[in-house]
């Protein structure tokens, strides 16, 4: 279309002496209206608020900042596109709204493996931990090969921040008899920073081994009973079942 215009252009001046100056305005109103000039193309001016076009790549560069700002109202997008290809080296604070560090995958994960046991009593011993979680809500499982003894072994699920042991035991597991599975699993929403432990209690002489603990952050979930949120002071043995 600017080829148009141009050779249009040229044959108005060309002609412009015989025909009078009233038609070559007249000519030229009819030329620009008709291509617009709305439209701009590879080589031409960037026109606001119009469509335009190109058939080689564009750059903007600024040596001194940045070479690119894009404003919109609430709500509104400030950019879009109409392809899913990958765009390279491209660094975005949020993806649907989420941070990095809430799209990383988050969890924790303990394992305990001895031939001997943990030999138990009375009071409650971590047996299995995880380490550091951030912030979120988890799917916690936790278990226990028991050693009974002939009597009642316990083991509980709890969150606290460095491993401590709260009055708050998310779910229980144990047995009775001489060998036993103890076996917990709960959902929390925890702080950041706090441990998912394995605590176990029983009599004297029995023991636990092979124990392994998981925790893993859920990011989207569609929630029937809401989570237990972890909010209870630490440092009081867990009540007994």
């Amino acid at each position: 279309m600017a080829d148009v215009i141009r050779r249009g252009l040229r044959r108005c001046l060309g002609r412009a002496r015989s025909i009078g100056p009233a038609t070559v305005v007249i000519t030229l109103a009819l030329l620009i209206g008709a291509g617009g000039l709305a439209d701009a193309a590879t080589g031409g001016s960037f026109i606001l608020g119009k469509s335009n076009s190109e058939t080689s790549t564009a750059t903007l560069a600024n040596g001194k900042g940045t070479p690119l700002s894009l404003r919109a109202p609430a709500g509104r997008a400030p950019f879009a596109v109409n392809r899913s290809v990958e765009v390279g080296n491209l660094n975005a604070q949020y993806v649907d709204g989420k941070t990095a560090a809430q799209l990383q995958s988050n969890g924790g994960a303990g394992m305990t493996t001895t031939d001997e046991g943990a030999l138990l009593g009375p009071d409650q011993i971590k047996i299995v931990s995880t380490g550091p979680l951030p912030a979120g809500t988890y799917a916690l499982s936790a278990t226990a090969f028991i050693d009974a003894a002939g009597d009642q072994a316990i083991c509980y699920l709890t969150v606290a921040a460095d491993g401590a042991n709260p009055n708050l035991a998310l779910n229980y597991g144990g047995g009775i008899g001489t060998i036993a599975q103890a076996a917990e699993t709960a959902v929390a929403t925890v702080p950041a920073k706090a441990t998912a432990s394995e605590w176990c209690y029983g009599s004297t002489g029995q023991s636990v081994q092979d124990a392994a603990i998981t925790a893993v952050r859920l990011d989207s979930v569609s929630w029937g009973t809401e989570p237990i949120k972890v909010t209870r002071p630490e440092g009081a043995k867990s009540p007994r079942p």
